[in-house]
Formats: structure tokens, C-alpha cells, sequence
């Protein structure tokens, strides 16, 4: 191959089709007075053209190029040019319930291991569009789509996160509380007794390549935690926000240099305080995502519903017969009144109820060990030789899809797409699952950033 682009010793002759058979010498001739060999032809009779490749001593292609071009039966003589692949390859990461290493089975069912892979990941190609950003690739690399000095911080405003976690620590840049008004900062604010928070703070961006647990979408991406919610005295079932809380945490991200924010929360009810505080952040050039909700309703859950958020429903897979298809989960939330223009799904799993027991029904990923029942949750990971505590659950629902596009989002702004065009772009590469509620269609992460790089072939 010459360094110039060009293939040695090949050349491609294009010769007019009409009259052919009385030209058949004259392209004989032609060829041997380039002293080439023919290797092939490429017949296009509706064009009425014939292309044929030669091959030529190399060194000699000018001098063959210069004698095609004098025969009056040949259009066009050329060169052939090296075409470099711009499309990604795959980079999958060495994390293995992510690749689907299989760990010893214990019940209940929250505690039952991954024996597939993150399957969420693989649906909406993570792994292709991580490549962007691999050294090995061939393609272009964009080392901001892996972290690094362009990586966009994410913040989580939620029930906090297990800043002890070993898919999270090191990438925890900020943390702080908004409870009732009082903002306390610090990683000892968010303590996280819930697990909600830690679970989509890893969807989003759990460490990627370090040989344990999963990978969340923008796995190098830096996370900036706010609990919302009050972590005492709350029952089983948690505690409620306060919509100005997260209008204030909102402000605050914004503040502290949060590109993406990522709510994983909501109600049917409009808040005056975080609706503000949405618009400015949208102002300020921050990418919103919140959940369209779970109640199953043509409308959608607000902040989910507040103008310039990007709303994200949930997808699933049916594996109800032997051919697998997705859908849109039946407790998603969608805009009736804007089907196709309300936001997008993401993977949030399809469970029927708490007794489902079929894996591919449920989201797995991080889980707080900071629970009173994180026991239950935590255990050796056999893959890690130090034995680190992984805690992981089973669990669906819009909260889950929701972080999938804030890491896809922080992704795409890594690669330098504008803030104002994630949504459009997100929406114009989404796949098309066939169903009424999946607004724009299904999130696929890969070609949102074949196309923000100008991949002309994912």
C-alpha cells in the first residue's frame, strides 16, 4: 500500500458501454499497451459503464494511467484509493458482570448473579461507542468519550450514593445534601441508605476496565452526588423530596460545573422552584434528563415534563416466546399529545412484579452497602482477588433508563456536540422499536456518536 493513499500497482478503468462488442479490441489493446493484467470486472449495464481493475508493474501507474487515458473508449482512468475505516470497533472493558462471568448463585432472587452481561449495556451498543474513545481502534479516537481532561461531569441528584463503593469513589468530584433547605456538603452527607441513588449513580457511570463489577455508560466520567431525600426515619418504602430541594440541588450542580444532570425522580405534580431552576440550568448550557415516571400514564411525570428536560421511559426486553423483541415497559409514562416528540426510552427492565423471576426482566447494577440490610446485597465478587464487597440488585423501572441517557448524553458532549443538540441527535439516531410509546424511539448510544464524529458507516 503507497503512503500516498493509493494502491500499488492497481488502477481502475471506466469505459463507455455503447457499441461495446466492437470496442472489445480496443479495450484489449488498451490493456496491453498499459502492460496490465486485468483482475476483475465491475459491470454496470443500467449506467452504461464497465470498470475494470488492472493490475500494473508497480512504479509504472502514471505512464499506464497516461496511455489508458489517450484510448477514446475509455471515460476515465484512476488510481485506486485507499479507503481507512472510520467506523468503531467494540471496546469491551474487563468487567466482568458486564461481559457476563458467571458467580455463584445464591436466592433469594435479588441476590442472584449476572450470567448474561450487562444486557442493557449491549442493547444500546455502549461498547461500540466506547470505541471512539479506545487506543487500539483503528477509527478516529476521541479520549474524551472515556474520561479524561474532556470527560463532563454528571451529577446525580437522588438518594445520595455509597461513596465507598468501589465502582464509584475515586470518580466522585462533589457531594452534597439539599434536605428541607439546608445544604450540607461533603461525601459523609450523601450517605446512601437506600440504594436508589448508588444504583443509577452506577448506570450512569460506574468504572469501566478495572477487572470488577460493571460498567456504567460514561464509566470514566466524573460524578458529582446530591441526596434530595431524607436517609432517617423514612420506613421501607423511603422518603419523599421536596420539589424546591431539587430545584436547589439543581442550582447548586449548575454552580459546581455539572454538564449533565440526571433526576431519576418525579411526580405527577409541577414544582415552580425546580422548574426554575431547570430553565436555568438548560440556559447554562447543562443537558436535564429525568424519568418519564411509573404510573403507567399518557402524561408525563414532572420534572420529566419541564420544558428543555430530555424525558426517558423505560425499555425492556419480551422473552415471552422463543423470538426475543423489546418493548416499552407497561408502567412507563409517555406524552400522549406529543407521541413522537416527548423524549425517548432506555433500558429499565420489564419486571411484572418483585417475584419475576427472570433476570432479563430487571436492570443489575450497584446497590449501597451503607443499607441496614446491605448484607443481604454485599458479598465477595470471586473475580477480585483482594475479595471487595459487590453490591448489586435486581431492580426496573424509568429510574433505571434515566441514567443510560445521561451517560450517553455526557458521551456525546464529549465528543463536542452542543449542549442544544444531545436531544436532537439522541432522537435522529434512535432505534425504532415499533411501539406508540417509545416517544423518539430507543436509546443506541453507538450511533448517536457515530454520527456526532461524523462516522459515515457504524
Amino acid at each position: 500500500m503507497a503512503s500516498s493513499g493509493y494502491v500499488s500497482g492497481q488502477i481502475e478503468v471506466v469505459y463507455k458501454r455503447a457499441s461495446f462488442t466492437s470496442e472489445q479490441d480496443a479495450i484489449a489493446r488498451s490493456v496491453s499497451a498499459a502492460r496490465g493484467t486485468e483482475q476483475r470486472q465491475l459491470d454496470f449495464p443500467a449506467a452504461g459503464k464497465l470498470v475494470q481493475i488492472l493490475h500494473v508493474e508497480p512504479g509504472t501507474e502514471d505512464a499506464a494511467l497516461a496511455v489508458l487515458r489517450a484510448n477514446p473508449v475509455v471515460e476515465q482512468a484512476s488510481r485506486t484509493a485507499v479507503r481507512h475505516l472510520l467506523s468503531t470497533t467494540a471496546a469491551f472493558t474487563n468487567d466482568p458482570l458486564f461481559l457476563g462471568i458467571s458467580v455463584p448463585a445464591s436466592p433469594p432472587l435479588y441476590q442472584r448473579p449476572n450470567y448474561g452481561g450487562q444486557w442493557d449495556m449491549h442493547a444500546i451498543c455502549a461498547a461500540n461507542a466506547w470505541g471512539y474513545g479506545n487506543a487500539n481502534s483503528t477509527a478516529q479516537t476521541y479520549p474524551g468519550a472515556l474520561g479524561g481532561s474532556n470527560s463532563f461531569p454528571i451529577a446525580i441528584i437522588d438518594t445520595g450514593a455509597d461513596t465507598t463503593h468501589p465502582e464509584l469513589t475515586s470518580h466522585i468530584i462533589y457531594a452534597e445534601s439539599d434536605v428541607g433547605g439546608v445544604t450540607t456538603v461533603g461525601t459523609s452527607a450523601v450517605t446512601d441508605t437506600d440504594g436508589h441513588g448508588t444504583n443509577v449513580a452506577g448506570i450512569a457511570a460506574a468504572i469501566g476496565g478495572n477487572g470488577f463489577g460493571f460498567a456504567g455508560v460514561a464509566y470514566n466520567a466524573p460524578l458529582m452526588i446530591f441526596r434530595v431525600f431524607p436517609n432517617t426515619n423514612c420506613g421501607t418504602k423511603g422518603c419523599d423530596a421536596q420539589g424546591s430541594d431539587v430545584g436547589l440541588a439543581i442550582q447548586h450542580a449548575v454552580a459546581q460545573g455539572a454538564k449533565v444532570i440526571s433526576m431519576s425522580l418525579g411526580s405527577p405534580s409541577a414544582d415552580s422552584a425546580e422548574e426554575t431552576a431547570v430553565a436555568a440550568a438548560v440556559r447554562a448550557g447543562v443537558v436535564v434528563v429525568a424519568a418519564s415516571g411509573n404510573e403507567s400514564s399518557s402524561m408525563l411525570d414532572y420534572p420529566g415534563a419541564d420544558p428543555g428536560v430530555i424525558a426517558v421511559g423505560a425499555s425492556g426486553l419480551d422473552d415471552s416466546t422463543s423470538t426475543v423483541t423489546e418493548t416499552v415497559a407497561s408502567y412507563s409514562n409517555y406524552d400522549a399529545s406529543h407521541p413522537a416528540t416527548w423524549g425517548l426510552v432506555a433500558p429499565g427492565g420489564t419486571a411484572s412484579d418483585a417475584n419475576d423471576g427472570d433476570t432479563y426482566h430487571w436492570i443489575e447494577n450497584l446497590y449501597t452497602s451503607q443499607a441496614a440490610d446491605s448484607s443481604s446485597f454485599c458479598r465477595p465478587d470471586p473475580n477480585v482477588a483482594t475479595g471487595q464487597n459487590d453490591c448489586r440488585i435486581l431492580i426496573a423501572g424509568t429510574s433505571q433508563a434515566t441514567p443510560h441517557v445521561a451517560g450517553a448524553a455526557a458521551l456525546l458532549l464529549s465528543v463536542g456536540v452542543a449542549p442544544s443538540n444531545v436531544e436532537t441527535l439522541l432522537c435522529n439516531n434512535a432505534t425504532n422499536i415499533s411501539n406508540v410509546r417509545q416517544g423518539c424511539g430507543r436509546l443506541n448510544v453507538y450511533k448517536a456518536m457515530a454520527a456526532a464524529v461524523g462516522d459515515p458507516s457504524p
